[in-house]
């Protein structure tokens, strides 16, 4: 309990210092930088289920909220965004994975995980059943993230500095209704999440929420004073993936993470660039939309930097599910070329 309770601390005083500094989207860059430094400061630190799962519950009702008869309107150009999304996401998986094979001579399971833009839990069990180096991959996609969250928000509010992408909603004033929301999210979430389908939890809640508020049911968007306890939970989340890596096995693979990140974001870029040329969406919003990180803290990232969170969590989503439908039957295939001809002679002595 003490662990958790210091694992909140901390999140919560990184929050708050990355607010009081004016850094864009303080609540989950704060979290988590203040989570890695205390993981390397030898802290324990814990987070249980529970909190986590309310989180993504808080962020699906958050999503689903913004969701408004406009929002309906701009959708009609989601399709053909969510196409280039696609595109964008098979070139970040090849050239990742060629500079890690090609320039780092990893081996090839090794470099096919960790080039994987998202879907981390999936990516992960994925690695541990093949002959991947579980190292180089945790490092790699860890680092990718961490570059994402600490270095996105200032990116893309340079891109649109002060510019409202989102659409003002009034903010749910009755408790009442709040409850109603929340709990009726919640039940939605889970069953969702008992049913296997991906990213169940935030879906659910998230299409619950969107149908209560353009049914009239409930009015008005869910206080804002709730996403923030998701984002520190979420950055504390993400910071406790450094546990187990040492300082050292960090720095030493600091550089290839790093290179990753790169080639992932230029790609990322000028996909996002070719679709607001195609869509006349905002640029800014179809960076953060493919961006390759996390559904959770790209969503979060969205409400943090006022752009529209429906869009982002729609394309965050269609990656993540085409991720977990194509990426098993996808790797079984790459990985069954890896095989070299010493592993095929003993397979035919077996």
């Amino acid at each position: 309990m003490i662990s958790v309770i210091r694992a909140l601390a901390i999140g919560t005083a990184g929050g708050v210092l990355g607010y009081g500094a004016g850094i864009p989207a303080p609540w989950l860059a704060g979290s988590l930088i203040a989570t890695i430094a205390a993981v390397y400061a030898k802290q324990t630190l814990d987070l249980p289920e529970a909190l986590r799962t309310l989180a993504f519950i808080l962020l699906g009702v958050q999503t689903g909220t913004a969701v408004n008869a406009d929002t309906l309107e701009r959708a009609v150009r989601w399709p053909l965004s969510i196409l280039c999304l696609g595109v964008t996401v098979a070139l970040i998986i090849w050239a990742c994975m060629l500079y890690y094979e090609r320039w780092r001579k990893w081996d090839r399971p090794t470099a096919l995980f960790a080039s994987l833009p998202g879907a981390l839990t999936l990516v992960m069990l994925l690695a541990s059943s093949s002959k991947a180096d579980m190292q180089r991959v945790t490092i790699a996609q860890c680092i990718r993230l961490f570059f994402l969250i600490a270095a996105l928000p200032a990116v893309i509010s340079y891109i649109s500095p002060g510019n409202l992408l989102a659409t003002p909603v009034e903010t749910m004033g009755s408790v009442v209704e709040i409850a109603v929301l929340v709990i009726a999210s919640s039940v939605v979430g889970f069953l969702f999440e008992w049913s296997k389908i991906p990213a169940g939890l935030i879906l659910g809640a998230s299409l619950t929420s969107a149908t209560l508020v353009l049914t009239g049911a409930v009015h008005g968007a869910a206080p804002n004073s709730i996403l923030i306890p998701a984002n520190i939970v979420l950055g504390v989340m993400i910071g406790l993936r450094f546990n187990g890596i040492s300082f050292a096995e960090l720095c030493a693979g600091l550089s290839d993470g790093f290179a990753g990140f790169a080639i992932a974001m230029l790609i990322a870029v000028i996909g996002a660039a070719v679709t607001h040329e195609m869509t006349d969406l905002p640029l800014a919003l179809t960076l953060l939309a493919f961006a390759p990180g996390g559904l959770e803290a790209m969503t979060i990232m969205a409400f943090a930097l006022n752009l529209d969170p429906a869009y982002v969590a729609a394309h965050q989503v269609a990656r993540y599910v085409g991720l977990v439908l194509v990426m098993p039957g996808v790797t079984a295939y790459l990985l069954s070329r890896d095989v070299t001809p010493t592993d095929k002679l003993r397979a035919e002595e077996d």
